[in-house]
């Protein structure tokens, strides 16, 4: 097991880096760390470990300074520089030095163990000192690239790598939803050559920045690195393209354009690339959500057990969300608020049906992936109390409609004044007389109207036969059928349908 020391004046850094990672794993065990540089070089000349992580800037005797006195002493172990900003004339100092690596604070778990991996490999190689710059000047480089990407401007206008660095860009972010590590990551990259662009790693996104493009041939490659992305590292990824970007400084603001971009992915969910082009389908004609109109159609499914009207309030929410282009907060904010004011209309007519508490509600709705999960999520909710309702709450005049309702739902079963009033909870005479009062009509006369008013809408289609449009609208026996037609249409069902053909071919 390889032997390291701890170089710095900082105790919360030495303190970090005890506990950062587990040493011994990585065939390394920590014997010393020490606060001063003359303290820790006369550790260093005594003990001899193996590796030394030395900070460049300390009092009395900087990092670079300590390095040259232990070798000058005869040490030959290897030294690992910390620092918290980039500078490349220090790195050409420590590198003059052989110093193995140039980490920058604060200290990065999967780059620490990169380093550690790295030292084991040179100790047992002996690998060169060019090897050792030739690693440094990579991850400078992706320092100042990472630089741009945070607007960092003060840091990467220092940066040597970036010099004559010009446009025009395009900029790209992929989104990984599964939890990778970034080693992970740049492994599946260097190993698989995914992309030309320049490849900044940061959180769970990865940044592409294409220099000097075609945007088509951008979107072409970005298409293909993502469908690789998927295959290998998350399928569940997806990717947003800026338009294009002239300057370094423009960068920061194309990151913020990706970042308002994948918040529109949760409305607007299994697309490859989302680009600026989605925000001109936004529609401000789309009217508001109406919760009374919505709740009503959410009961009349329950009530009815038709899982049509359910669809129905499905594709209001969703199209109300997408035409709008909510991003996901506000999206399960509305959500949640519309959910329980639903729940809070049922239980005013059904108060012993069991819907989600509200906790419940907040849990499902924030825990939903995309808006369509969540609409289902939402709805399923609802549809699963339909067993719970065995029959309609009327309590004001205007509930009549659902009886209404039901009759034009159900024109073509078997209906009569007791069955309604039976799964309406009313006495038959009376509730003939409040329909009677509602529609201007007895029931038997309404029934037989929308079954004749259904019947010449079917009849409007010239391959359907007579039988068949009698059985559809509720008439078994088709005697009954023309005669009722004809009473109210003044017409046969048969000569209906022909002149009906003859208006469509004149």
């Amino acid at each position: 097991m390889y032997q390291v020391m701890l170089i710095d004046d900082e105790p919360i850094i030495r303190q970090g880096m005890r506990y950062v990672i587990d040493w011994e794993s990585q065939g390394f065990k920590i014997i010393g760390d020490y606060g001063q540089a003359t303290e820790g070089l006369e550790a260093i000349v005594t003990k001899q470990p193996d590796l030394v992580f030395v900070d460049i800037k300390m009092p009395r005797l900087s990092g670079i300074d300590l390095v040259k006195q232990a070798q000058q002493a005869g040490f030959e172990g290897a030294f690992v520089i910390l620092s918290g900003y980039s500078n490349f004339d220090y790195a050409k100092a420590s590198i003059k030095l052989g110093v193995h690596a140039y980490l920058l604070k604060p200290i990065d778990e999967d780059e620490l163990i990169g380093c550690l991996r790295d030292v084991k490999q040179s100790i047992e190689e002996k690998a060169t000192i060019t090897d050792q710059l030739t690693a440094y000047v990579a991850q400078t480089e992706h320092e100042a690239w990472r630089a741009v990407i945070d607007g960092r401007k003060h840091d990467w206008m220092r940066s040597s790598h970036l010099e004559n660095t010009n446009g025009p860009f395009y900029v790209a972010g992929i989104f990984i939803k599964k939890e990778v590590s970034r080693s992970f990551m740049k492994q599946v990259f260097n190993d698989h050559q995914l992309s030309q662009a320049r490849v900044i790693f940061k959180e769970q996104r990865i940044y592409l920045i294409y220099q000097e493009p075609v945007k088509a041939s951008v979107k072409d490659e970005l298409k293909q690195t993502l469908i690789m992305i998927k295959k290998l590292i998350d399928p569940d990824a997806f990717s947003c393209l800026t338009d294009q970007i002239d300057t370094l400084e423009g960068i920061r603001e194309a990151i913020e354009t990706i970042e308002r971009l994948a918040d529109l992915a949760y409305s607007l969910p299994y697309q490859t690339i989302y680009t600026t082009a989605i925000t001109e389908t936004s529609s401000e004609s789309v009217s508001s959500l109406n919760v009374t109109e919505l709740a009503t159609k959410v009961i009349q499914a329950l009530e009815f057990k038709d899982s049509s009207i359910m669809s129905t309030f499905k594709q209001a929410l969703t199209r109300y969300f997408q035409s709008h282009l909510m991003i996901k907060d506000r999206v399960q904010a509305e959500v949640l608020e519309l959910s329980l004011r639903i729940t809070d209309m049922i239980h005013k007519q059904y108060p012993d049906v069991e819907l989600p508490a509200k906790e419940d509600w907040f849990g499902q709705i924030y825990s939903s992936e995309s808006l369509f999960d969540l609409v289902d999520v939402v709805s399923g909710e609802f549809w699963k109390s339909r067993s719970q309702i065995s029959g309609f709450s009327l309590t004001k005049e205007k509930d009549m409609e659902k009886v209404v309702g039901y009759i034009e739902q159900y024109y073509a079963e078997d209906l009569s004044l007791k069955l309604l009033a039976d799964l309406f909870n009313y006495n038959s005479s009376y509730l003939g007389k409040k329909f009677k009062k509602h529609t201007g009509v007895y029931f038997h006369v309404f029934l037989e109207r929308t079954r004749i008013e259904k019947a010449k809408a079917l009849l409007e289609n010239p391959t359907l036969k007579i039988y068949q449009v009698s059985e559809q609208v509720g008439y078994n026996n088709m005697d009954y059928f023309y005669k009722k037609f004809k009473k109210h249409v003044g017409k046969s069902p048969k000569e209906y349908q022909k002149s009906i053909t003859s208006e469509g071919l004149s």
